[in-house]
């Protein structure tokens, strides 16, 4: 766990390279504490930095808990592995939602759907594809799988679902031909490190398998897509 002043050098470190969005990601700060600092902390600190809009993650476990916290974040992603965790979710506070689709839960998907959008206080809902990383291969979708998954989640925001992710980024993850823009991201890892890139090794070969669809986003921005842009601003604005 980070001390309160280590957070808030990298937070002026990323801040510093021209960073103005702050995800927090990948990590469990439902208990974090330094001291008298408390989660509620670190966003304030962001604030008075200059980020303009945050966000974090919790998964649907923890949901209820962290609705006791005061922490003042702009957009809280409730991270869901499949149906069984939709119960979770109850109608007092609003929240996004985000699910990694994988081998084991793709044939959940269009249930989850028609859940995001009958809940009233589901703002949206954003999907990534699992990335095999090592020892995790057989989660990841055949092409056929992720195709017809891409497919679904296309012509579903067409018809009104609450998707975040648009339909240009989704396009370019059906084959992940695309040109990579991930340094416009400044990555901090746990130990403290800072990346362009969100992977430790690039030449992993993960980049060929990713299934982070903010990639796919980002080509999407640089090619002036304007679905994109004016979701990036909607959300982000």
């Amino acid at each position: 766990m980070k001390s309160y002043d280590d957070i808030v050098r990298d937070l002026k470190a990323c801040y510093d390279k021209g960073a103005r969005i702050l995800d927090i990601e990948g990590v469990n700060l439902i208990d974090w504490k330094d001291k008298d600092k408390q989660v509620g902390d670190i966003f304030e600190a962001a604030r008075k930095i200059g980020f303009y809009n945050t966000s974090t993650m919790v998964p649907a476990k923890f949901w209820q808990r962290w609705k006791e916290i005061d922490a003042k974040v702009d957009i809280i992603w409730v991270s869901i592995s499949g149906e069984k965790d939709l119960p979770l979710i109850d109608n007092d506070r609003k929240a996004s939602l985000y699910m990694v689709v994988n081998a084991n839960n793709y044939k959940e998907i269009e249930r989850i759907l028609d859940f995001a959008k009958s809940h009233k206080n589901i703002d949206q809902i954003a999907f990534n594809f699992h990335t095999p990383f090592k020892g995790s291969e057989e989660m990841a979708l055949s092409q056929e799988q992720r195709t017809s998954v891409i497919e679904l989640l296309i012509s579903s925001k067409k018809k009104g679902y609450p998707i975040m992710n648009t339909v240009s980024g989704l396009k370019n993850m059906l084959n992940l031909n695309f040109k990579r823009y991930c340094w416009i991201c400044n990555f901090v890892y746990c130990d403290g490190r800072q990346s362009p890139i969100c992977i430790d090794n690039k030449d992993s070969g993960m980049c060929d398998k990713c299934g982070f669809s903010m990639a796919g986003e980002m080509n999407a921005v640089f090619r002036f897509k304007p679905d994109t842009i004016l979701t990036g601003l909607k959300s982000r604005g």
